[in-house]
């Protein structure tokens, strides 16, 4: 990659509208210069937390070094992985666990960049994580609820999935062989789809990993916005916790209002317990990958993040809590909501901490992108 002057202003002809005859919207995003130790928590934070998650993008990035690292339309911001080869290649071969040493190798081969985006620096940023269900491999008891694989090409030919998600769950899909598991909870089986990827318990005893294998075409909308626009919830205390609540209090309308969101998500069963496969194709890690918009940054793309932590506007835990996260993070997933060049959704995890603190999040923050000196 090749950056002619400090201050980048990149003319991104992104965000395709999806009728015809409406026109591109030119959205201008800049990249500012800056040096590591203006970074906000840059002295504070471990970055060997973060390797596990480097090596595993670096090793997908040297193996496509000819990849196109961003869309044709940011021509001014073009180039492959083999750009990143002397970083990923010195990030393979450490071995150390010092922090210090890490960060050596930062400022060796990377130039950080603030992002702006129409002028703006702060960006919105939501929280996802990896949830639990219970299920079974086959359709008894509680457990009436499919979820579904994706049909092959032979099978795509003969089966229409490009249908709406309220379809589906009334059976527009039923007995064509595409159930992959069946699980206890249309309210779990509705927001693993949100999440892409989840563990299922199953009958047996067994925890196996499900993951996103792909979507039925129709654009994800957010039932929260639903529930806002009715009245029903406000727009602060629209989180994943009250949407939960009023599905599971509302049960005669839950369908009504998920059906709102005519997505759906078909999932394939995961072998190994690494944690869930983001876009990128590798286990994500907890509370260093992100999910990013690839129109405006490339997938492996390490990124310092400065957001605001959940626990900031709750009253009875930000004063013993951190209140921004600010530390190095991996670009290693995409999402149906995540449009926008300062929009990302932070991977918090499994576990009840992770459900919580992604559920509440949606916070304002900041975004450094770490991009190739050569």
């Amino acid at each position: 990659m090749s950056f002619p002057c400090t201050l980048l202003s990149l003319v991104l002809l992104s965000f395709l509208l999806l009728s015809r005859g409406q026109t591109r919207k030119t959205i201008d995003l800049s990249l500012t210069k800056v040096s590591f130790e203006t970074i906000p928590g840059y002295q504070n934070d471990q970055i060997v937390d973060a390797v596990p998650a480097l090596k595993r993008s670096c090793a997908v990035m040297l193996k496509q070094p000819s990849k196109t690292y961003s869309v044709p339309e940011t021509a001014n911001l073009s180039g492959t992985y083999k750009d990143w080869t002397p970083f990923c290649t010195a990030v393979m071969h450490e071995q150390s666990s010092s922090t210090a040493r890490w960060k050596s190798i930062l400022q060796t081969h990377l130039t950080p960049y603030r992002l702006s985006l129409d002028g703006r620096q702060e960006g919105q940023f939501t929280g996802y994580y990896e949830p639990l269900l219970h299920g079974s491999k086959r359709k008894h008891g509680r457990y009436q609820f499919p979820l579904y694989r994706y049909p092959s090409a032979q099978e795509a030919k003969r089966i229409n999935v490009k249908i709406p998600r309220s379809d589906i769950v009334r059976g527009a899909l039923t007995g064509r062989g595409l159930e992959l598991l069946w699980v206890d909870s249309p309210v779990d089986a509705f927001f693993v789809q949100i999440q892409g990827s989840g563990r299922v318990k199953l009958d047996t005893g067994k925890m196996i990993n499900i993951g996103y294998a792909g979507q039925n075409g129709h654009p994800y909308h957010p039932i929260g916005k639903t529930l806002v626009q009715n009245g029903e919830l406000t727009l602060k205390n629209a989180t994943m916790q009250s949407i939960r609540h009023w599905i599971k209090t509302h049960p005669k309308r839950a369908e009504e209002i998920m059906s709102t969101n005519h997505s759906y998500v078909f999932f394939r069963i995961i072998d190994g317990t690494d944690g869930p496969i983001g876009s990128q194709g590798v286990p994500l890690t907890a509370k260093r990958s992100i999910a990013v918009d690839p129109a405006y940054i490339g997938l492996g793309s390490p990124i310092w993040v400065d957001i605001e932590h959940p626990d900031i506007n709750h009253p009875s835990k930000h004063h013993h809590k951190k209140t921004h996260l600010q530390h190095l993070a991996i670009a290693q997933d995409t999402g149906g909501a995540i449009k926008g060049g300062l929009r990302a959704d932070y991977f918090w995890g499994f576990g009840a901490e992770a459900t919580d603190l992604s559920g509440r999040m949606n916070s304002k923050g900041k975004l450094y992108l770490l991009l190739p000196k050569n």
